[in-house]
């Protein structure tokens, strides 16, 4: 196992631990090759985990920790936001990154909707390595301390929501 392996690993069971501590019903997503049609490999990231949140639905999370460096937070372009959103599309349910923020003994998540993502971060390409990626400030994160905190992500959705809405025109009838 790498050490990315490795960290992604603890921030899946902090994450587990998390959502235990909050009692949130939920299901978590093995990530081993045969839990995945071969159908969807090529194109499809799962997340890591279904969160049931009462009276809202099903969303899909998937965990991230890693260090906020330069003023960001990161996520690939080919080999991760762009298979996140073919899930979202196939399965018709909302990915949401949720960034583990590890302060001392005090744990708190940043979460943002995979689609925001696309809105707000910067492509980048790292020259060293030949991939881009999008560099996503830390505001336009939310941050979640606990279950009370999760009618946030919800309003986050809908600056991106009311944009599209203007490019295809007012929706009011004439």
């Amino acid at each position: 196992m790498t050490d990315i392996q490795k960290k992604g690993s603890e921030g899946e069971k902090e994450f587990n631990k998390w959502l235990n501590n909050n009692n949130l019903n939920y299901l978590y997503i093995k990530q081993d090759s045969d839990s995945l049609s071969t159908l969807f490999k090529p194109w499809v990231k799962r997340p890591d985990f279904l969160v049931l949140i009462d009276s809202i639905g099903l969303i899909a999370v998937d965990v991230k920790n890693q260090e906020y460096k330069g003023g960001v937070y990161t996520l690939g372009y080919e080999h991760e936001i762009r298979k996140v959103i073919a899930f979202e599309r196939l399965f018709r349910i909302p990915v949401w990154y949720s960034y583990l923020n590890k302060k001392g003994k005090e744990i708190t998540w940043y979460w943002i909707n995979a689609l925001k993502a696309i809105e707000v971060g910067k492509l980048r390409r790292n020259k060293k390595e030949d991939i881009e990626f999008f560099a996503i400030k830390q505001e336009e994160f939310v941050e979640i301390k606990s279950d009370d905190d999760l009618g946030k992500l919800f309003t986050q959705r809908l600056p991106g929501f009311e944009k599209n809405f203007r490019q295809i025109g007012s929706l009011k009838p004439k």
